[in-house]
């Protein structure tokens, strides 16, 4: 009677995986050379499991004989199929030569020749009682057969250890599990298939086929894991034909008719299922797939405007730097005509024209200030030197030095406080001078008139200090409102007023306050009715 014991049962679940992932390997792309010839690798690991599991099984010493010398061929034919493997394996294209193909088949037929051939390499089998069969062989065929084997994998390593040493990171990762995997097959294999019986050991005969399972998986693993969609829809199809032989095998073994119908209906039933599930698993994939390549695409995308942004980035950062130097020697040389180290003027239309000059470079000195401040916020290189700083002694001295242009613009400036002090905050105090420098003018370019009231107050229980500016300017609609501090964008009629901003100067604040772990935001009733900004900061 035929053995299925626990280590005949171990063979045989092996087995059904080992195949099962050949399968689906190869049914999901049946033209990739790779996965033919690990299915090809696969079918023989599945023989040599097979074979073991008829000659352990079987109850007569003849039979035994007969299942052993296959037992030998099975496991010769192993080397040779992951050998072809080896050689395509991340090189789809390679092909071999004709003398190169000779070479690697003419050892495994010398060895097939010899295991089936009567009295050269298995001499018999000999059964021992609660025990594993011994097989009895010639030791020198023994030795050539296990150098045979030793030496193919020899082979299979240099190539896969070759290919790793040249290959790019995604053909490596591949590499890694597939030499891992072998190596732990392997060295279980060599060892309780080949070494301990050339000492007389037959007890774990049987380990190589199960651990040939680690060999099998990493290799599955590599070659699908960036192809898992079509793995998934290979998988659902062939468990719902299991699924469907099973109840087929069920209905023709039915006992009566009662239970033939009751499995006819069933059977019925898990087609119309399996149909529905194997198109829903199709569609799936089909989504996913799309949703991954556009995934890719879109990275791709975003890498390409990485770095157009960056190159953007230090565009400005070197024009705004040429430009800065000669716009500063203009603006100086200017500064000092109108101040009379040249001389007097000739007449009032020279100096005016000279004040017009001054202006604008004044002008375009701010615009490329702004400009250096956003390539040095982008790039990171904004340098920051933080201090305690009396922010009410900050704001009265950026009022005391702005009022004469404001004044001369036909508007009130009046500094408030709303609660007591002390105003302290841990701030660059440049830094924090630029913003209400930036914000005070604003108020002062677009309030044609009225006039700007700057409060500051101390919020105890928070620890927060408030400054907020208030202006009785164009104002600013609820729609520009959410979007006011991004690049370049200026509030509705901002144009009518002042036609030389460049919607940066509030962005960078926003940088800025960033830079302080404070808040920045801005309220306004809508156009035509004035605004506020205001800055908020932690307090010392």
């Amino acid at each position: 009677m035929f053995s299925f014991d626990t280590i005949n049962i171990t063979l045989a679940f092996v087995g059904t995986v080992t195949l099962a992932l050949g399968f689906i390997t190869y049914l999901t792309e049946t033209k990739n050379r790779t996965n033919r010839f690990f299915f090809h690798f696969v079918l023989a690991a599945f023989a040599w499991i097979l074979t073991m599991i008829m000659y352990r099984g079987v109850p007569d010493q003849a039979t035994a004989f007969f299942w052993a010398r296959f037992l030998y061929v099975a496991a010769a034919t192993i080397p040779i199929t992951f050998l072809y493997f080896s050689f395509i394996f991340t090189t789809e294209e390679k092909k071999l030569s004709k003398l190169l193909s000779t070479v690697i088949w003419l050892p495994y037929l010398l060895m097939v020749v010899t295991a089936l051939a009567p009295g050269v390499l298995i001499h018999g089998v000999r059964f021992v009682s609660g025990g594993e069969h011994i097989i009895i062989f010639d030791k020198l065929w023994h030795f050539v057969y296990a150098a045979y084997i030793d030496g193919y994998f020899l082979w299979i390593y240099i190539n896969l250890i070759r290919k790793f040493i040249t290959s790019k990171s995604l053909a490596r990762t591949h590499l890694r599990y597939v030499i891992l995997g072998t190596l732990l097959s392997t060295v279980f294999g060599v060892t309780s298939n080949l070494l301990l019986p050339l000492m007389g050991i037959f007890t774990y005969n049987w380990l190589g086929q199960v651990t040939v399972i680690f060999m099998i998986v990493a290799i599955f693993y590599s070659i699908s894991r960036h192809n898992l969609f079509k793995t998934k829809v290979v998988t659902t199809e062939l468990f719902v034909f299991v699924l469907w032989a099973f109840m087929l095998g069920r209905v023709i073994l039915s006992g009566n008719n009662l239970d033939r119908l009751v499995d006819v209906a069933l059977l019925s039933a898990t087609i119309i299922i399996g149909i529905l599930l194997i198109r829903s698993v199709i569609k799936e994939v089909k989504i996913r797939e799309r949703m991954e390549a556009l995934a890719t695409e879109l990275a791709t995308a975003n890498d390409r405007l990485r770095v157009l942004d960056q190159q953007k980035s230090e565009f400005l950062s070197i024009a705004s730097h040429q430009l800065r130097s000669p716009l500063t020697a203009i603006k100086g040389y200017s500064s000092m005509i109108l101040e009379g180290s040249f001389g007097k003027f000739a007449n009032d239309k020279l100096r005016e024209a000279i004040e017009r000059i001054f202006l604008s470079s004044e002008r375009l000195v701010i615009i490329i200030e702004d400009f250096l401040n956003v390539s040095r916020i982008e790039q990171g290189r904004m340098q920051y030197d933080f201090s305690t700083v009396n922010l009410e002694e900050l704001a009265s001295g950026v009022i005391k030095d702005l009022e004469p242009n404001i004044v001369r613009a036909g508007l009130t400036i009046k500094f408030e406080k709303k609660s007591e002090g002390p105003f302290f905050i841990s701030a660059d105090f440049g830094k924090v001078r630029q913003m209400v420098t930036n914000i005070i003018d604003n108020a002062v370019k677009y309030t044609p008139k009225g006039g700007i009231i700057v409060n500051i107050s101390r919020n105890n229980t928070s620890r927060k200090v408030l400054l907020a500016i208030s202006d009785t300017g164009i104002g600013i609609s609820s729609e520009t409102l959410p979007i006011l501090f991004q690049k370049f964008t200026r509030a509705k009629g901002a144009n009518t007023v002042n036609t030389q901003g460049t919607g940066l100067g509030l962005y960078v604040v926003k940088e800025l306050m960033k830079a302080h772990k404070g808040n920045v935001w801005v309220e306004s009733p809508g156009l035509d009715k004035g605004s506020t900004f205001n800055l908020e900061f932690a307090s010392e």
